[in-house]
């Protein structure tokens, strides 16, 4: 996540062997030949800023995704840009852009003002001073023609943030990840509650102080409700449980090991078993494993580890990349040791089981930061209908809700939610890099 040139550590060894007795078999990739991409991106931006943050969403109303990249991290102050999606192709310059530049980190996108219209909330990792001057958490409203600021706060350094209706009052509430562990003390992670205006109050705060790099919504415990999972350095990776709308005061689960240098985090049923299962980059650049790793629920034992060379691990999303009803993993790095710059890789599921190696690696690299997915020219577009009450999970991008909100694979209300939802199909791939030479990449289905 962070831009820090700093003495690097050795690459770990890695062993062989799969980690606990409650590990997924691991398998040799089938076919060498698996490449759901072409090696090279079909799309680059033309800023070429320090991007990080990423998401798609239908900024403009038209019906198609577009892309939203927020620039800065803790290299270049930048700002938050939209890149519009005109028929099935993104713009190569934005054609939104916020009128201040921050050193932003990542990234949260959905309608936090009840208008309809996805609005953007962005984690400022440093002040505008730099280093030395903490930074916050910004929420930009969507106006239809462009992004104005809504509503902030300050005084602490965070690099990721999430969107979740915590309270399932058919609003979005707001949990960010706080510390700076470069040169800074741990700090207070947090949650804001939505009033339904898009202006929040902070609620709830951890235990303790740690260094958390990214945070995400799920529900762990499958009792109907969003408990909060959060990616730690040199502390083990937590949840927290919620019961009734509230947070417990300390995590419910602790990853067990070491290697611990969190930077990105996803959820979904990996192994097929219809429990949620958590993967996790950990860096290495300061002493952790440079390794990936999938938390099997219910439990969340770690049962599968990455085995190609160790990195300085960031970006990983799980997706079903071929279509073949098993969620595969896609992952990225900022380099390795003293290299920076390294490619896109794709995990194959095969049978329930990530292969150990990556199956596909791109040509093109960068440092890699976030992906986000979307079926851009809308060619294999299945429009469904999904309804249930309170929380609801969702496995596509939801295109319209009546009696509540869309959080991240999430529809949720007080009562009966029911949403219009895009059926799961191959999607293009977006990657962001900090790389300031090059810009943003999306690689085509």
């Amino acid at each position: 996540m962070f831009a820090v040139l700093v003495a690097c550590t050795d690459p770990v060894v890695l062993d062989d062997s799969a980690p606990g007795d409650d590990s997924v078999v691991d398998s040799a990739p089938e076919e060498p030949d698996w490449a759901p991409f072409s090696a090279l991106p079909d799309w680059e931006s033309q800023e070429s800023g320090v991007a990080t943050g990423m998401d798609f969403a239908d900024m403009d109303g038209d019906g198609d995704q577009d892309l939203v990249v927020a620039y800065g991290n803790d290299i270049q102050r930048g700002p938050i840009m939209v890149y519009e999606n005109l028929g099935g192709e993104l713009s190569e310059s934005a054609a939104w852009t916020t009128s201040a530049d921050h050193y932003y980190g990542h990234i949260a996108v959905g309608d936090i003002d009840g208008d309809g219209a996805p609005d953007v909330v962005a984690s400022r990792f440093l002040g505008d001073e730099g280093w030395d001057e903490p930074g916050g958490v910004q929420a930009w409203r969507n106006t239809g023609e462009g992004l104005e600021l809504q509503w902030e706060d300050s005084g602490f350094y965070s690099f990721s943030c999430a969107l979740g209706d915590l309270d399932l009052d058919g609003d979005l509430d707001l949990a960010v990840a706080a510390g700076e562990p470069y040169r800074h003390d741990p700090e207070l992670s947090r949650v804001y509650t939505n009033d339904g205006t898009g202006s929040f109050t902070a609620t709830w705060t951890t235990e303790s102080s740690r260094w958390s790099f990214d945070v995400g919504w799920f529900d762990a415990d499958a009792d109907g409700d969003l408990d909060l999972v959060f990616a730690n350095e040199a502390t083990p990776h937590t949840i927290y449980l919620s019961e009734g709308g509230v947070l417990e005061e300390s995590p419910a689960w602790e990853a067990a090991g070491d290697g611990f240098e969190g930077n990105s985090l996803d959820w979904g049923d990996v192994n097929g078993d219809g429990a949620v299962d958590l993967v996790i980059s950990d860096n290495d650049q300061r002493g952790g494993s440079g390794t990936i790793n999938l938390y099997c629920g219910p439990d969340f034992g770690r049962c599968w580890t990455s085995q190609d060379e160790a990195r300085y691990q960031s970006a990983v999303s799980l997706e079903d990349i071929d279509q073949d009803g098993m969620i595969d993993l896609a992952a990225g790095a900022w380099g390795i040791g003293s290299t920076y710059g390294d490619p896109v890789r794709l995990y194959r599921n095969s049978s329930g089981s990530l292969d150990t190696n990556p199956t596909w690696i791109s040509e093109g690299v960068g440092v890699i930061e976030a992906f986000a997915w979307a079926d851009l020219d809308r060619s294999h577009e299945v429009v469904e209908i999904v309804s249930g009450t309170g929380l609801v999970e969702v496995d596509g991008p939801v295109i319209s809700v009546v009696g509540g909100v869309a959080g991240d694979g999430y529809i949720s209300g007080e009562g009966a939610v029911e949403a219009e939802v895009l059926a799961p199909a191959p999607r293009d791939l977006a990657v962001s890099h900090w790389d300031k030479g090059i810009g943003n990449h999306v690689y085509r289905r």
